[in-house]
C-alpha cells in the first residue's frame, strides 16, 4: 500500500504575509511572552525584578497583559479571511505593544538594559513588518509613557517595592529622571535612525528584486510566475470559504502580422497597448498578468463564471475599439479569450488547462470571441 502523502503547511517569507497574519503572529508571541514572566514571577521571581518586589502586583498586570495579547489574537485570526488592508489590526498591535513595554521597562528600571534593549528590538521589528508611520507612531507612545512614568518614579507616585534596581535604590528628582531620559533617549534614538537608514535601504533593494522577479519588463504587469502564486492563493481561499474564483486567458489575434508588417519595436508597443487597455477594463481587486508571448491572464478572486464571462467581453470589445498608432497607420488588436472558473477539488493547473481548452476553442470558431469552458 502507499503511504499517505503528508502536506506540510509552509509559513513561506512572514515580510509577504498579509497584515492580519503578522499581527496574529506578534500577538501569539507577546501572549507567551507576558504569560511566562507572570509565571516566573510567582514562582520565585523574575531575573530582572528584584526578590522583594512587589510580586502580587507584578502578576496582576502580567495577567491583564496576557488576557490583552491573547483577545488581539483571536481578533487577529478572525480577521485573516477578510479583505481589508488591516491597518486597524496594525494600530492595535502597535499600541498594545508600545503600553506593554514601556510598563515592563519601568518594572526593571527606567533605564536599565532590558527595557531599552527590548524598544530597539521591537522598533526595527515593527519598522520591518508596519507602515512607517504606525512604527514611529509606536515608538513614540513609548518613550511618553516611559518618560512620564520615570517623573512619576521620581515624585514617588508609585511604590518603591513594585519598581526596578535603577528606581528603587536611586532616588533622583525630576530634573534628573528627565535628563537621564533624554539623554537614554537620544542614545537610542541615535542607533534606531541608522537601523533604520540600513533597512530603508535593504527594503529598497528587495523591492527592485521583487520587481524583477514578479513583473514583466516589458508591459509593465505581472509575469507568469506571478500568476501561478497568486492563484494558488485564491484558490486555497476559495476552497476554503466556499467562493469562486475565474481565470481569463487571452490570446491576442494575428500578432505575429504586426511584427511581420512593421517590426518587433512596433509589436512590443502593441502588447504594452494591449496591457494598459485591458488593465483598465478590469477591477482594483483583478490581476493582469502576461502570461507569456502575445498571450495574457487576468485573475478574478470571488468572480463566478458568468462574472469572469462579462469581464472578459468588456476587455474584447474594449481592446477592438481601441486602435493603436503605428507608423501613422491605425492598427486594431483583436483577441480570442477562454474563460474558466474554478471547480470543487482542481487546482491551478486544471483552471489553466480548462481556461486553455476554451480559448483555442474560441479560435477555431473564428477569433475575436469569448468562450466559457
Amino acid at each position: 500500500m502507499d503511504s499517505p502523502v503528508v502536506r506540510r503547511r509552509r509559513l513561506g517569507n512572514p515580510l509577504s504575509w498579509r497584515m492580519a497574519d503578522r499581527c496574529y503572529a506578534i500577538a501569539l508571541l507577546l501572549t507567551v511572552t507576558t504569560f511566562l514572566i507572570g509565571t516566573a514571577q510567582a514562582f520565585g521571581g523574575w531575573p530582572f525584578l528584584p526578590p522583594e518586589s512587589n510580586a502580587a502586583d507584578v502578576i496582576g498586570f502580567n495577567v491583564m497583559a496576557v488576557l490583552a495579547w491573547a483577545t488581539l489574537a483571536f481578533v487577529a485570526r478572525a480577521s485573516r479571511a477578510s479583505e481589508g488592508d488591516g491597518i486597524v489590526l496594525a494600530i492595535a498591535t502597535v499600541v498594545l505593544y508600545a503600553i506593554t513595554l514601556a510598563a515592563f521597562t519601568l518594572f526593571t528600571g527606567p533605564f536599565g538594559a532590558p527595557g531599552w534593549i527590548g524598544f530597539l528590538g521591537g522598533a526595527v521589528i515593527g519598522y520591518v513588518v508596519f507602515p512607517r508611520w504606525v512604527s514611529l507612531g509606536g515608538t513614540f507612545i513609548y518613550v511618553t509613557l516611559v518618560i512620564v512614568g520615570a517623573v512619576a518614579i521620581a515624585e514617588g507616585v508609585f511604590d518603591g517595592t513594585l519598581l526596578g534596581p535603577a528606581a528603587r535604590t536611586v532616588r533622583v528628582d525630576t530634573d534628573a529622571i528627565v535628563r537621564g531620559a533624554v539623554s537614554t533617549l537620544l542614545m537610542s534614538g541615535l542607533t534606531f535612525v541608522i537601523i533604520m537608514w540600513i533597512i530603508d535601504r535593504w527594503r529598497d533593494r528587495e523591492a527592485r528584486f521583487e520587481r524583477l522577479a514578479t513583473t514583466d519588463p516589458l508591459t509593465g504587469v505581472a509575469n507568469r510566475r506571478l500568476l501561478f502564486d497568486v492563484s494558488r492563493r485564491e484558490l486555497a481561499r476559495s476552497r476554503r470559504y466556499g467562493t469562486p474564483t475565474s481565470l481569463i486567458i487571452i490570446d491576442l489575434d494575428h500578432f505575429k502580422s504586426i511584427n511581420d508588417r512593421f517590426g518587433h519595436l512596433v509589436g512590443d508597443r502593441a502588447l504594452s497597448h494591449a496591457a494598459e487597455v485591458l488593465g483598465e477594463a478590469i477591477r482594483d481587486a483583478d490581476m493582469i498578468s502576461r502570461y507569456g508571448g502575445e498571450e495574457f491572464g487576468i485573475l478574478l478572486p470571488m468572480t463566478d463564471l458568468d462574472g469572469a464571462y462579462e469581464v472578459a467581453e468588456r476587455c474584447r470589445t474594449r481592446l477592438a475599439e481601441r486602435p493603436f498608432q503605428a507608423n501613422g497607420d491605425n492598427v486594431t488588436i483583436t483577441a480570442s479569450l477562454g474563460v474558466a472558473s474554478t471547480i470543487k477539488e482542481g487546482d491551478v493547473d486544471e483552471l489553466l488547462r480548462r481556461a486553455d481548452d476554451a480559448l483555442l476553442r474560441a479560435k477555431a470558431l473564428g477569433r475575436n470571441r469569448t468562450e466559457r469552458a
